[in-house]
């Protein structure tokens, strides 16, 4: 069956709650109309959790309980992976989708299903830069939340991006400010807003210096081990913020950027303004600071800080 004929097919079923099959491509796998969608559903026989995963093109759910398919009895009652292209049929994005899930059920076992969405993701929706940028200060931002509970048994995360895309720091506590600076480089050298940073209210820069690493952690893992904290990360303002800033970056690089942390930072701002006055008339000044030979605070005064405002 041509892709003309997928499609010509997919039109004239019904769009319901039903699954009906358009085209059998081995005893285990196929393409369906899946709810007014063209889906690839593959037996699950790498039993895989149930998983849900939504981006701009493509949806995910794995482990999904299938009883019947409308048209056909050819599958049996089972559960099964899917993938949900979430385009229109004139995209011209669904001919690659189609001939590629033809390919990967022909050639089952060379790849794993999972490894074979996220390569999927990467054609459709390759990561834009900003995309990386936001994962990895994701990443800094919720490694500093952990550090923080780790060492002074304090959950900050109320206080992360109270005001959402309109915060003007990373968290804001009672009286002081905490921005997170997160880094691929070994070097102390952090983009600053010089008005952010350096003005009236108090506020701490913070430095995640971290780095790609086989054995690393990702972002989902991060959040899954939040999740084991009892009590911690489990207020209403943190959850809000999570699915935001997951929103942000690429579903790849959530389950497959690994990261390691060199080190973590902190640095008051009055201690490290490289202006003592700027002239009236400089707006919006924005340059990379190095921080070198600055200093830094220590944990004994972070958690001083942190006494008097957490």
């Amino acid at each position: 069956m041509s892709i003309e004929e997928i499609v010509s097919t997919f039109k004239q079923l019904p769009i319901d709650a039903s699954l009906y099959l358009i085209l059998a491509l081995s005893s285990c796998s196929g393409v369906f109309s899946d709810n007014g969608r063209i889906a690839f559903l593959v037996q699950n026989k790498e039993d895989l959790p149930f998983e849900c995963i939504e981006t701009e093109y493509l949806s995910l759910k794995t482990n999904v309980r299938i009883h019947a398919v409308q048209n056909t009895q050819t599958f049996k009652d089972d559960y099964y992976n899917v993938i949900a292209f979430k385009g229109t049929i004139d995209d011209v994005n669904l001919e690659a989708f189609l001939k590629l899930c033809i390919v990967y059920s022909n050639n089952l076992g060379e790849l794993r299903f999972k490894e074979f969405f996220y390569s999927l993701i990467s054609l459709f929706q390759l990561p834009a830069e900003q995309q990386f940028k936001n994962a990895l200060g994701l990443f800094g931002e919720l490694k500093f939340m952990q550090y923080i509970w780790a060492t002074f048994e304090k959950d900050i995360s109320p206080h992360w991006h109270k005001s959402g895309s309109l915060s003007k720091y990373d968290f804001t506590l009672n009286r002081i400010n905490f921005e997170v600076k997160s880094s691929l480089s070994t070097e102390m050298v952090v983009a600053i807003k010089h008005a952010q940073i350096f003005n009236e209210h108090i506020c701490y820069l913070i430095v995640v210096r971290c780095e790609k690493c086989d054995d690393g952690e990702t972002i989902e893992d991060l959040i899954s081990q939040f999740v084991d904290i009892p009590n911690a990360f489990k207020n209403l303002n943190y959850s809000v913020n999570l699915q935001k800033e997951l929103k942000r970056i690429s579903a790849v690089d959530a389950n497959t950027l690994r990261l390691n942390i060199i080190g973590i930072d902190v640095f008051d701002a009055a201690e490290v303004n490289p202006f003592e006055e700027l002239p009236c008339n400089i707006a919006h000044l924005t340059y990379e600071l190095d921080l070198v030979d600055k200093p830094t605070v220590s944990e004994e005064q972070l958690d001083t800080v942190l006494l008097k405002d957490c």
